[in-house]
């Protein structure tokens, strides 16, 4: 009677420790919760070129730039994301003499913020957040620089901002996605020759072009 005691409670004791106690096909059973260093813990990277439109003193401008962020269990982006002005803007009233035309350089960039949605899913959402400074300046047409000694810098000034966003994504392949997005930016403390402190805080459209382990 001893022996077939001891036989029961070893085997309760074993059911009870058992893998299969937490779920068909011998899934192991936890307690939910996901950590960085837990068995379902997952990081990937990615680094990113994205083209984007927008305007500027009701003037269509283009900017290029690169994004690169660490992915934490394919549902949270954090990096750094870095905008540049294309020079293909013209304005004809920043010229304090009239002389020349001018064009709008500069660019901004800083923290990346970007919680992703369905992440496994073909096509999905994610919501980056980029906030940091920048720099804008109106710099001489060099078009005019045969006339006018062009280039030299008229005015600029650095500014904060903070820009949310939307994005739909597309899973290419395991290493490749495309997303398609609308942000809009907010500024502070811009202040430039004839220019609304306003000016840069409009919609932009984006394309991303992103490369890495997702």
């Amino acid at each position: 009677m001893k022996a077939k005691t001891i036989i029961i409670l070893i085997t309760v004791i074993f059911c009870w420790s058992s893998p299969v106690r937490g779920g068909e096909n011998g899934e192991k059973r936890d307690n939910g919760i996901e950590t960085l260093s837990g068995d379902n813990a997952h990081s990937g990277g990615y680094g990113a070129l994205f083209f984007k439109g927008s305007s500027f003193r009701n003037t269509s401008i283009l900017m290029m730039g690169i994004r690169g962020a660490w992915v934490v269990n394919r549902s949270f982006g954090l990096g750094i994301d870095l905008n540049g002005l294309l020079p293909i803007s013209k304005y004809d009233d920043v010229d304090p003499i009239g002389t020349s035309d001018a064009i709008l350089l500069g660019g901004y960039g800083g923290l990346l913020l970007e919680p992703v949605v369905w992440s496994k899913k073909l096509v999905h959402v994610t919501f980056p957040i980029s906030m940091g400074a920048g720099w804008l300046g109106y710099v001489e047409d060099w078009e005019d620089e045969y006339y006018y000694g062009g280039g030299d810098l008229l005015d600029d000034d650095a500014f904060w901002y903070i820009e949310p966003g939307i994005n739909a994504e597309v899973n290419i392949t395991n290493y490749f996605r495309i997303d398609v997005g609308i942000s809009k930016r907010f500024t502070q403390d811009l202040s430039l020759y004839n220019t609304p402190s306003d000016a840069f805080d409009k919609l932009n459209y984006s394309l991303t072009l992103k490369f890495g382990g997702f």
